[in-house]
């Protein structure tokens, strides 16, 4: 068990060992790169909040349409809705008018007129 935690030790180190040199090329690579990653931040940047402020005055433009929109969806989604919902009802419908029909056409004539 020992002879185990020894070794495991020295691959640890070795590891170590072997790593510095990627970690040294690594910031190496960083600080060469690091004034074209500021210019490209920068020019995104201002590109992102021309494209931002021109999203945000298109979205003034269209909300109120799309809103408009969206409030007459509602008004037509609610108006099917209560058309659903009494469209069970017809058959009783039906049935009353025809009872009322029929006592319209067979009621005898009033004889005080």
């Amino acid at each position: 068990m020992v002879a185990f935690i020894v070794l495991s030790a020295l691959a640890l180190a070795l590891a170590g060992a072997v790593a510095i040199p990627f970690i040294v090329i690594g910031a190496a690579i960083w600080l060469v790169t690091f004034p074209l990653r500021l210019l490209f931040k920068l020019i995104g940047g201002i590109v992102g909040m021309v494209f931002g402020l021109l999203g945000g005055l298109l979205g003034l433009i269209v909300a109120p349409i799309v809103m408009l929109v969206v409030v007459i969806a509602i008004i037509g989604t609610l108006l099917a809705a209560v058309v659903s919902l009494l469209a069970p009802l017809l058959p009783v419908a039906l049935l009353g008018l025809l009872i009322w029909a029929i006592f319209r056409v067979t009621k005898r004539p009033n004889p005080a007129f």
